[in-house]
């Protein structure tokens, strides 16, 4: 119930700020990006006074004044100003021979439609499948060459993969330069769904290493190009030296042909003509956008329209040691889609007990903070170096959404159109892998750089904070990470945290728990009655200023074998009672007796019991193991239309503090001014406990009690 009440207090009043943050934020946000983005600009200088040229850096874009000249027809352009063509790719071959038109198998042409209309969620992957197959032929005629060069034609053909996005003819070609086809494999391989020719090929393999390099999996990926293709041309011409080109050309209705041709060079040219609906991939723009999400890291060089897309390395696939801070903050920044440096970065790569390669960047800021809402995943899951899921859930925990990164992985089990996991349990595996990588790497860098660390901290440590409300498997890794202030170790110009193991190592000898003190600031806690005693004995207490930190730590409950409690606490109470002095009274115990019987009368409205405390305080009462203020606070955010009654308490009087003396004599002499007194005493109490929110209902008797004193 504590936990359960506690991540719906933690959520309802993280979100009550945003919204309140988020108006006032908008417009000062807007002004931020504004002047980021005007740093990427520069003037160019021109002899033409009239012509002012903006340029922006890394786009081929111009802007220019309302004042400039215009350009005369017969105006010359320099040659630097010319746009360079495209290169598209064009269809040369030539069919030669008759066609052989053969049917799909039964089976085969019912699949055809589902994986043609259902079976993928989001039409634009067939872009993915289709250069993932074309990697694989190349992975096939790279292995080949290595183990048997002579068995490959043409083996100074550029490894590479050409697509054409032809917006004119409304058509998209992929072009490999890989293992391609006989006519008797272009049957086996293209008339039959659910035959994988790279699963053949890695059964082949065995052990080698080269296996980890092939994509595909279940023979379906060539099938997707149908959902935006009315009719599909393939000229394929296998590797294998002295082999025919051909044609093979299919509807997707249920036959295709193949006929032989002349002009094939060594690969496979997948044509598409596209249907009407599916027209924006023949833009170029398009599909250079889903290269670049699902393809970009391919490990071989992917052209569109005559220009290399995919530039940036696969960086988790690579030996940590050779890889440049420049690197990692240019593939950061590319899966961030951010400008920042990253404060930290975690490389990780294990084969046992599951084949993971990873890499994970933390940010330097965040964006929540300022009411932007909640951030998605950062985290993009990969197999074989080819996009499975971005911003993929259940990577990491909800709580770690700050962290961008790569995961890949051979092992993940993934549906037949690899866009879902199908083993939960097995993403559980890895996630506890990865959180427990990521966590261990953090705790030592709070250890190599603490100054460091305490900012990271500063600027992300409500995350880490949500972590412990809502994921109990991970509080005690979590709790080693927190930072707060303390009653030790800050001077007026610098102010210094402290970890949880910090204070448990420099805690007194007879201590036996870690205390706690939740305070609006720090000059609050040093002139609270709850911390002087502890002040007295010189044991440090951690001050708690933002109010789900009293959550947290009532959830971490312990660090190692020493509890975490209040020093408003019956334990806190406990220790001091056990290591006090005995108090010589002022006043007889008769005389204490009644007072506090006259306290439980003439107060009965707000103290269940008056009695004498054992603490050493210079305040003249005090409340102990009271209702958390802060726990009160936030059902009040939870339930704004809900009034919650302040309890009774127990109430502690000092019956050595002036105050209480002299108010002990007035009882019976004065019980009008006793009556006033005591109530503003035990409100006062009230208030150091923070059980009373509204002051203002002391204000009428105040004056009273002033009105008493000038009169006199």
């Amino acid at each position: 119930m504590q936990r359960t009440l506690s991540k719906v207090i933690f959520n309802s009043g993280r979100n009550n700020l945003l919204k309140s943050t988020s108006n006032l934020l908008n417009s000062n946000l807007l002004k931020a990006t504004i002047a980021t983005n005007v740093n990427g600009i520069k003037p160019i200088s021109n002899n033409n006074n009239s012509v002012n040229i903006i340029s922006f850096n890394n786009l081929n874009k111009r802007y220019f004044s309302s004042n400039i000249p215009k350009v005369e027809e017969d105006d010359e352009i320099a040659p630097d100003e010319a746009i360079k063509a495209e290169e598209k790719i064009e269809e040369t071959e030539k069919v030669i021979g008759l066609s052989e038109k053969l049917s799909f198998q039964t089976e085969t042409q019912k699949i055809l439609h589902i994986v043609a209309e259902s079976l993928y969620t989001e039409k634009e992957v067939f872009i993915r499948e289709l250069i993932s197959n074309a990697s694989d032929a190349i992975e096939k005629v790279r292995h080949t060459q290595l183990t048997n060069a002579s068995m490959i034609e043409d083996s100074t053909i550029p490894l590479e993969i050409k697509i054409s996005a032809d917006e004119d003819n409304k058509t998209l070609i992929i072009q490999d330069s890989g293992i391609g086809m006989t006519r008797e494999e272009m049957i086996k391989n293209l008339g039959k769904i659910g035959y994988s020719g790279s699963g053949d090929f890695i059964k082949k393999l065995g052990e080698n290493p080269d296996k980890a390099s092939i994509i595909g999996q279940f023979g379906v990926g060539f099938y997707s190009c149908f959902m935006v293709g009315h009719t599909i041309k393939i000229y394929t011409k296998s590797a294998t030296p002295g082999s025919k080109g051909y044609l093979w050309e299919s509807d997707g209705t249920g036959s295709y042909s193949i006929t032989e041709a002349e002009g094939v060079s060594r690969g496979t040219k997948i044509i598409i003509h596209l249907k009407p609906s599916s027209y924006e991939y023949s833009r170029k723009s398009i599909v250079e956008n889903i290269i670049k999400k699902y393809s970009n890291f391919v490990g071989f060089p992917i052209q569109l329209n005559g220009t290399t897309v995919n530039t940036i390395k696969p960086l988790w696939t690579l030996n940590k040691n050779a890889i440049s801070d420049e690197e990692h903050k240019e593939f950061y920044q590319f899966l961030s889609k951010s400008y920042d440096t990253p404060s930290y970065r975690v490389h990780f790569s294990t084969d046992t007990p599951l084949s993971i390669r990873s890499i994970f960047y933390i940010p330097s800021q965040h964006m929540e903070k300022y009411g932007m809402g909640k951030m998605e995943p950062g985290v993009s899951l990969f197999s074989r170096k080819v996009l499975i899921q971005q911003k993929a859930n259940g990577i990491l925990p909800e709580w770690m959404r700050f962290v961008r990164g790569v995961v890949d992985s051979e092992d993940i089990p993934l549906n037949v159109s690899r866009e879902h996991l199908q083993d939960n349990g097995l993403i559980q595996r890895i996630s506890s892998v990865l959180v427990k990588r990521i966590l261990k790497h953090l705790n030592d860098e709070s250890k190599s750089n603490p100054e460091k660390f305490n900012v990271f901290m500063t600027e992300f440590g409500g995350f880490f904070k949500e972590g412990i409300i809502t994921d109990f498997k991970w509080k005690d890794e979590i709790s080693k990470l927190l930072r707060f202030e303390s009653s030790n170790g800050t001077t007026p110009s610098k102010t210094s945290t402290v970890s949880l193991e910090e204070y448990v190592s420099r805690m007194k000898p007879d201590q036996k728990h870690i205390y706690f003190l939740s305070v609006p600031n720090r000059a609050v806690g040093l002139s609270s009655p709850y911390y002087e005693p502890f002040q007295l004995k010189g044991i440090e207490v951690i001050f708690l200023y933002n109010t789900v930190d009293e959550f947290v730590l009532t959830n971490v409950g312990h660090f190692g074998d020493k509890k975490i409690v209040s020093v408003e606490s019956k334990e806190a109470e406990e220790f001091l009672s056990a290591n006090q002095e005995e108090k010589t009274e002022t006043l007889s115990q008769d005389e204490i007796d009644k007072f506090l019987s006259w306290v439980d009368t003439i107060a009965s409205d707000k103290v269940t019991q008056a009695k004498t405390t054992s603490r050493s305080i210079s305040s003249p009462a005090i409340i102990v193991d009271h209702e958390s203020a802060n726990f009160r606070r936030m059902l009040k955010m939870v339930e704004p239309g809900k009034h919650h009654d302040t309890p009774k308490q127990v109430v502690e009087f000092n019956m050595n503090h002036p105050i209480i003396l002299k108010l002990v004599q007035q009882t019976e002499s004065n019980p009008t001014i006793a009556k006033l007194v005591i109530d503003q005493v035990v409100d006062n109490a009230f208030v150091s406990a923070g059980l009373i929110e509204d002051n203002r209902e002391m204000i009428p008797r105040i004056n009273q009690l002033l009105d008493s004193l000038l009169t006199k």
